[in-house]
């Protein structure tokens, strides 16, 4: 399945070429925390206490995903009304991580609407994506 970092100017080609998918936006400088829901594509990858649950979600959800960096992506989660403002880091410049899920060019819903940023809440949004990802998940 489709796994990439991307930028936001890359939306056009991905939402042609997926149905559906989601989107990581990450924070760049994670140096404060040991997020269980980080980058898949992180080098740093040994220094963590806690195994990466992004991998291991994507391991059992076959989903298109996508990351991005939120600081270079501020005019394009503006532009569909992420509430940009309640996702800023108390005393620091930078936005919180999170997930938006899409259908085609259409945002369905994303983490900070009420969903844990965990697996669990991962999944919720999954589902209300669509339910397919579920019932097709791989539970060996």
């Amino acid at each position: 399945m489709i796994r990439e970092q991307v930028t936001v100017q890359d939306f056009e080609r991905i939402s042609r070429e997926n149905k559906y998918f989601i989107w990581h936006f990450l924070m760049r400088d994670n140096n404060f925390s040991q997020p269980s829901m980080r980058s898949i594509f992180d080098e740093n990858e040994k220094f963590y206490r806690s195994p990466n649950a992004m991998v291991k979600f994507l391991e059992i959800f076959d989903v298109p995903y996508f990351e991005s960096f939120t600081d270079e992506s501020i005019d394009f989660l503006d532009m569909l009304g992420v509430p940009i403002n309640n996702l800023r880091l108390p005393k620091r410049p930078t936005l919180k991580s999170f997930i938006l899920t899409f259908n085609h060019k259409r945002l369905v819903n994303a983490s900070y609407n009420g969903f844990c940023f965990c697996p669990e809440g991962i999944t919720d949004l999954l589902h209300d994506l669509n339910p397919d990802f579920i019932y097709n998940a791989k539970l060996d």
